[in-house]
């Protein structure tokens, strides 16, 4: 009898110890990846005519198809090993947008990060959500308030008074082990004070006009390292992609557009493309690419253009350069594709 209750005891053990075991389970990868491109992934263009701008209407013979990449398990930042033109990987980003659901939650499309607006105005180094006075401001991300208060008499942007009511959060070493700051500006009202520990999605103020705000609006910016206006990166890619017609999931594009010598292109436009499955051209966007001094590429992907908040779908860019070039491609739901072009 003894025997067989020493019997039923080990197997009870081993039954829960199997139980116990547990399955793999994805973890996210904490080290950036440097891009890697083939030294032969030029890009191809469809014509060999000299044209000058406008970009042209018409749709060349042959078209190269980019077919991307598998995408990689959700991580930020992900393993982004772009060996073509064009590659695609899962960007769930590492902050929540600032403006909670009852609000405007896409970014202002005039105005976006290392861009003055047709020369109009300094380079931008934030970006900005549309939405008026009193729509509540949320903290993208749990941290500590570093400052809350006005700048009326300190300088954390390029003049005193920039920013008028404004928040900083400090993220310590969220970015493999690096700190990030969110910026709020331009508040109607302040709901924290400094010091203060802040959870993702507290409400941390109210978007307002203040300081050299030209209409109601959430200034939003992203700095790395140090809480300065020199080390503002484009917040667009701390973010994950949503849909800027409405839908839920969305997808974003990044890029970067380099000369015959390979050195990147500055402040010119592009034309993206949303197209059917016949290849009638649904929607048009118009990416600009970053203004040369005084900001800064995300450190996974060192962009020079970045487009926020498209519809999944099919897309070809168009750019001319000497001749017409242009990229047929996919974007998934949640996903961020990346193309490289070099023009020769």
């Amino acid at each position: 009898m003894r025997t067989c209750y020493r019997l039923f005891l080990f197997l009870l053990a081993a039954t829960f110890l199997t139980a116990c075991v547990p399955g793999k389970a994805a973890t996210p990868v904490r080290t950036a990846a440097a891009l890697s491109f083939p030294a032969t992934a030029t890009a191809t263009a469809a014509s060999t005519e000299t044209m000058a701008a406008p970009l042209p209407t018409a749709t060349p013979t042959q078209t190269p198809t980019l077919t991307p990449a598998p995408a990689l398990a959700p991580a930020f930042p992900p393993q982004v090993d772009c060996e073509a033109i064009f590659c695609e990987v899962s960007w769930q980003g590492l902050f929540a947008r600032p403006i909670g659901p009852e609000g405007v939650q896409t970014i202002d499309l005039t105005y976006p990060y290392a861009n003055t607006r047709n020369g109009t105005l300094a380079p931008h180094h934030g970006v900005e959500f549309p939405n008026g006075t009193g729509t509540p401001v949320l903290a993208a991300q749990d941290g500590e308030v570093v400052f809350a208060g006005t700048d009326d008499l300190i300088v954390l942007g390029p003049a005193t008074g920039f920013y008028g009511n404004l928040v900083i959060l400090r993220h310590a070493g969220l970015f493999e082990g690096r700190d990030l700051y969110t910026l709020y500006a331009h508040l109607s009202a302040i709901d924290v004070n400094e010091g203060q520990e802040v959870a993702l999605g507290d409400r941390i103020g109210a978007v307002g006009l203040s300081g050299a705000a030209n209409g109601s609006h959430l200034h939003f910016e992203v700095r790395l390292d140090e809480n300065d206006y020199a080390h503002t990166t484009n917040p667009v890619l701390w973010l994950g992609p949503i849909d800027g017609n409405g839908g839920e999931a969305g997808s974003m594009l990044a890029g970067v557009l380099l000369d015959p010598y390979s050195r990147p292109v500055d402040l010119t436009t592009l034309e993206l493309d949303r197209v059917g499955r016949d290849g009638t051209v649904l929607q048009t966007y118009y990416p600009v690419t970053y203004f040369p001094s005084g900001v800064n590429a995300n450190p996974i992907l060192n962009e020079n253009f970045v487009f926020p908040d498209l519809p999944p779908g099919d897309y070809r860019l168009n750019y001319i350069w000497d001749r017409y070039y242009n990229f047929d491609f996919s974007l998934s739901a949640g996903n961020l594709g990346f193309i490289k072009i070099q023009l020769d």
